[in-house]
């Protein structure tokens, strides 16, 4: 009669406890996560693979031919070692879809069938000898079946080891402890599931240890995947020696106490065992309960490495931080005897700001993109008052956020555990995420005041690498909640101080809008000074010859030598008011970024002579001598020459007038490139640069940057001159106002140098103007020159009407 060995009942009893693990993983997870799915798969595939170890022993429940259950061994092994490695990628959740891996794996199996299955037709040639070994366990020796054997065993070995390499490597990179006590756990399934293999050779009759080892591996990897939250296994390990510790103090104690009191009690006459247990049961009761909750706590404290008392903390805490109304201060002191009592890193108090409207802060998920019509967005603003041991940058939280919601509904502590690996949070827009990356935190506890969201205390890990455990919350909860109004009154301390702050800044704006105003009202005055002045010597001429011409016609007197001579004088008189009202019209297209260029070919050198010719008689007037250099080589512009001949017949007037007479006056030009001018151009650009330097009485230091101004000129606004080229003259103000916006408009620059004004040594100055060769800001004029052409034409004609 043929018995079944137990061997061969465990086998079976195991293969078929994978089956209400596949249940529980169903129930719990469904089939909604990938790693779920592979779970399933894995514990199916070891279920029957176990299964199939029954038939690799004699006597089993079925006799087929010995090499059919030795190839459910050898598949199922390098399939099982392939699952387990995806099954590892999922759990450690690596990026990427590992299309590599599954080609590999598939690959493996399939050379390791045909290699088995001899479909390549390979000698059949034993080990033992040179013939084909007779059908059964000695038909395993042939030669593809070594060869199969050898090439499963390595495709085991690189998955398995694939496996554990990504282990480590995930163990490596995580940087905190719940991560980290998570992989522990999978590390200790992948050392079950391996040594359940190795278990379960062919032919060395451990099959059933073999596939003890295996459920064990699988039923910790289930736990791995479908428990959120595993038991620290340091805490675990620390308690357990701590007990031991406890429990080996106490057995010491009372067997030395027992010893010592029968050795006290046998000298005494009479002796009473009975006697001798109450005195030592009263003794025990009475000394060493203290002393035994005092060890408890001494090996707890060294051994578990709890290291504060939560009371005591909470005192210290308290009395720090009650009267601190300084928001930095407050910070700094709370986070330092927060980081030194629970040996902490580094940590981070944020102020918390909600910011509602419709403004909307770059990154939130797509779905908060696109409200219903009149809803309005807001977000949480978090500003860092101080860092200890680490910066950390601001960052926004958008109220939708699953991390803001959590914070604000639950109003208890988060871990980065939590939001890396919980379901809820995996809407973080990637700003967030990146943002909670950045701050290299471990848990974050939300300070409320009145119901409201005020604060966020942000910690990193223990130095000692332990994880923050239930009462480590539970007490960050309290010191939030101690916080909270000592947070509130600094952050209202702190409004007042900005308040404050931008009140002063206020005050210095109005200040300085004050002396703007102030200094634009004197330009005005100057502006009416002036205008006037220029305005009324030429009408004062035109006036003075008309009344003559008139007496001279009623006399009979005029002659028409005479009425030339008046006529001349009336003509010069209105084309000097020409010429001022010409000027303001330039100014006024200026301001309005009106002034119409029309761009051609220009050559400087041409330029610069006309303007040169039309001031020959006011250079030999004042003796003054003018050279031109360097313009020559210089290539042609694309610019409006009209207005250049405005731009330096300006800056000629003006050195003519600033020069005494027998002065020198000296126009240069040279090119200027981007590469050997990075300062002043564009990579690649080339421009001109004139130079028109004079011998005059120079510039004030403090006049340089004034110069261009509208109606500015240094000195006594009421020193005026009808002459145009008078030494000292003043004109209206407006010469180089105009300059500078006609080389503006070029794309060009135009700045003055001196060495100061000194009236005795004549220190001169020049004038720099700067031109590109092909201006860069009007390549593409086109429409809106004409527009601004239109528009200019418009306003002529209001005026004109």
């Amino acid at each position: 009669m043929n018995t079944v060995s137990p061997a061969l009942i465990s086998l079976i009893l195991t293969g078929v406890l994978y089956l209400p693990i596949a249940g529980v993983i169903l129930k719990r997870r469904g089939f909604q996560e990938w790693a779920t799915r592979l779970l399933v798969l894995y514990v199916g595939a070891s279920s029957l693979w176990t299964l199939g170890l029954v038939f690799l022993r004699p006597g089993g429940l079925a006799t087929p031919a010995q090499d059919v259950p030795a190839r459910v061994w050898l598949y199922g092994l390098l399939l099982l070692a392939w699952l387990f490695l995806h099954l590892t990628r999922a759990f450690l959740r690596f990026a990427g879809s590992g299309w590599g891996w599954w080609a590999l794996g598939a690959a493996w199996i399939v050379a390791a069938i045909v290699l088995n299955e001899n479909w390549l037709g390979l000698p059949a040639v034993s080990w033992a000898g040179g013939h084909v070994p007779p059908t059964g366990v000695g038909g395993l020796l042939a030669w593809h079946w070594s060869l199969a054997f050898g090439v499963a065993i390595a495709g085991w070995g690189a998955f398995m080891g694939g496996a554990t390499l990504l282990t480590a490597r995930a163990y490596h990179q995580a940087q905190q402890p719940l991560h980290r006590n998570r992989i522990k756990y999978w590390a200790v399934a992948l050392g079950l599931t391996a040594s359940g293999a190795v278990l379960t050779p062919l032919l060395a009759g451990t099959a059933a240890l073999g596939s003890g080892f295996h459920l064990l591996g699988t039923l910790c990897a289930t736990y791995a995947v479908l428990t959120y939250r595993q038991p620290d296994v340091r805490q675990v390990a620390r308690r357990t020696a701590s007990f031991l510790i406890v429990t080996l103090l106490t057995v010491v104690i009372y067997t030395a106490g027992f010893l010592a009191t029968q050795a006290l009690f046998q000298s005494v006459p009479a002796y009473s065992p009975l006697l001798a247990g109450v005195t030592v049961a009263l003794v025990l009761a009475v000394v060493f309960a203290p002393l035994l909750r005092l060890a408890q706590r001494l090996a707890d404290r060294v051994v578990s490495g709890t290291h504060y008392d939560p009371s005591r903390t909470l005192r210290e805490y308290s009395t720090h931080i009650s009267n601190i109304l300084d928001l930095e201060r407050l910070a700094t002191v709370a986070l330092d005897l927060i980081r030194e009592t629970m040996q902490i890193q580094h940590g981070t108090l944020f102020v918390v700001h909600e910011e509602p409207g419709q403004h909307v802060p770059e990154g939130l998920p797509k779905q908060f993109l696109s409200p219903p019509l009149g809803h309005k967005y807001s977000y949480f603003r978090l500003r860092d008052v101080t860092g200890t041991g680490k910066d950390s940058p601001p960052g926004a939280l958008s109220a939708a956020s699953p991390v803001a919601d959590y914070l604000r509904q639950e109003r208890r502590p988060l871990t980065q555990y939590d939001v890396d690996l919980l379901p809820r949070f995996r809407e973080n827009s990637p700003a967030e995420q990146g943002w909670l990356a950045s701050l290299g935190a471990d848990v974050y506890v939300p300070i409320y005041a009145k119901g409201e969201w005020i604060g966020l205390l942000v910690l990193g890990p223990k130095t000692c690498g332990d994880r923050y455990f239930d009462e480590d919350l539970a007490l960050l909860s309290t010191l939030a909640d101690q916080t909270a109004v000592a947070l509130e009154n600094a952050r209202l301390f702190d409004d007042l101080k900005v308040r404050n702050t931008e009140n002063e800044q206020l005050n210095q704006e109005l200040a300085v809008a004050n002396r703007e105003l102030a200094r634009l009202d004197q330009a005005k005055s100057n502006f009416i000074d002036i205008a006037s002045h220029e305005l009324r010597t030429p009408l004062t001429q035109i006036c003075g010859y008309n009344e003559i011409l008139g007496e001279m016609v009623e006399e009979g007197s005029l002659t028409p030598d005479t009425a030339l001579q008046m006529a001349q004088g009336i003509h010069k008189g209105a084309q000097r008011l020409q010429e001022i009202v010409d000027l303001m019209f330039d100014v006024s297209q200026l301001d309005t970024e009106t002034l119409i260029l029309n761009l051609s070919h220009t050559q400087v050198s041409l330029t610069v002579h006309q303007v040169v010719e039309s001031w020959a008689r006011a250079l030999e007037e004042r003796r003054q001598t003018l050279v031109v250099e360097g313009l020559e080589s210089l290539p042609a512009l694309t610019a409006d020459g009209k207005r250049l001949v405005q731009v330096f017949s300006h800056l000629v007037q003006n050195a003519i007038k600033y020069t005494p007479d027998g002065g020198h006056i000296r126009i240069t030009g040279r090119l200027l490139n981007g590469v050997t001018e990075p300062r002043r151009l564009r990579p690649q650009e080339q421009a001109v640069e004139i130079v028109v330097a004079d011998t005059g009485i120079g510039i004030a230091p403090d006049d340089l940057g004034r110069i261009f101004d509208k109606f500015y000129r240094a000195g006594d606004v009421m020193f005026h001159s009808t002459g145009k080229t008078k030494f000292k003259g003043a004109g209206p103000g407006l010469g180089l106002t105009i300059a500078r916006g006609i080389v503006e408009a070029h794309g060009g620059r135009v700045w003055a140098e001196s060495l100061g004004y000194d009236e005795q040594t004549r220190p001169g100055s020049q004038f720099h103007v700067v031109l590109p060769v092909q201006p860069h800001r009007l390549e593409s004029a086109g429409l809106e020159t004409f527009i601004a052409a239109v528009r200019a034409n418009t306003e002529q004609i209001n005026v004109t009407v």
